[in-house]
């Protein structure tokens, strides 16, 4: 089941709950935190919060018709806008500002929330300006963005700052699983990525499996002293590299695997990603020590900081192959 607002960003749910109670909300927010983090649930929710005929010390019951037309996004005095296209465009801010100068239409209250804050023409960013300078009316608005950088500093001003707590891993781990990814996938994604997005992104990857099991033959060949892991470099896992996130995916997925066998020999196996490895890892390092462990995860991480000085992947895979040979099983 997918996490509500409240469990994804408990703090922030509560602290919102507060300024609503004490009527103590600023005119405009600037909600920014990677995708999947519920910016967009986050500003209805204190929309709802504001409307609800039954909220409880700022909190909505969410189960009320106020709630669930805020939900549906059908209540009048909840506007939102999204880019159209590739941009916001000036039209757009001139329809809200229109809005901004109207009464609420059932109470003296309006809510509105601009998602993709940052892909506001400049004409469109211009346009907000005077309003958010001159606030008019009992009127709280929310631009949501990932990427505030990109946002014009007079707007960033004009706004309270509010920062989305990143998910957990086990927080994106359980998003995944309710978006219909595997419970193994998910378990992995989670170790991969920062957010839903990005985590969906590496799964639709059509060698995202192979790209599993390819590494993972690899490293069980060079954990048994078996040279081939050195030949696979060229034969299996270079033909599955077709651009830059590739190699990253590749790279992080060395990592957690090489990471897993540290994690085994310190009996941290709740945190070990590939569990299916653990009896096989017990089973092959039995005699490697905890140093060796140690700095073959070290190399690996190296290997990470030399693929973005446009080193050759292949170059750079067999040269590690190699450095993890040496590192194990040489005095």
């Amino acid at each position: 089941m997918k996490m509500s607002i409240t469990e994804r960003q408990p703090f922030l749910t509560k602290h919102f709950a507060k300024l609503i109670r004490e009527n103590k909300l600023v005119h405009a927010y600037l909600l920014s935190g990677a995708e999947g983090t519920g910016k967009i649930e986050l500003a209805k929710w204190v929309a709802k919060g504001i409307f609800c005929l039954n909220s409880q010390n700022g909190v909505p019951c969410l189960k009320c018709s106020e709630c669930n037309r805020i939900e549906n996004n059908n209540h009048p005095d909840v506007v939102t806008i999204m880019p159209d296209g590739l941009s916001i465009k000036v039209e757009q801010i001139r329809y809200l500002k229109s809005e901004f100068n109207k009464s609420g239409v059932e109470s003296d209250r309006k809510v509105f929330i601009i998602q993709d804050a940052q892909k506001m023409s400049i004409g469109a960013a211009n346009s907000l300006l005077k309003f958010l300078e001159e606030p008019s009316g009992n009127i709280t608005a929310f631009l949501l963005t990932s990427e505030p950088q990109k946002l014009l500093p007079t707007i960033i001003s004009r706004c309270q700052e509010v920062e989305m707590q990143q998910l957990t891993s086990e927080q994106l781990e359980q998003e995944l699983i309710s978006e219909s990814i595997s419970e193994k996938n998910s378990h992995i994604l989670a170790n991969l990525a920062q957010s839903v997005v990005e985590a969906k992104k590496i799964n639709d990857n059509e060698n995202f499996d192979k790209i599993l099991a390819t590494v993972n033959n690899w490293y069980r060949k060079l954990l048994r002293k078996d040279l081939l892991s050195f030949v696979m470099i060229q034969s299996k896992i270079i033909g599955l590299i077709q651009n830059k996130e590739d190699q990253n995916l590749v790279l992080q997925v060395i990592i957690l695997t090489v990471r897993d066998t540290v994690l085994e020999r310190f009996g941290l196996t709740e945190e070990i990603v590939f569990k299916e490895n653990i009896d096989f890892i017990q089973q092959n390092t039995a005699q490697i020590t905890n140093d060796k462990l140690v700095n073959g995860l070290n190399l690996v991480v190296e290997s990470n900081r030399k693929l973005a000085s446009n080193i050759s992947m292949q170059n750079m895979l067999e040269t590690l192959t190699l450095n993890l040979f040496d590192c194990y099983f040489n005095k």
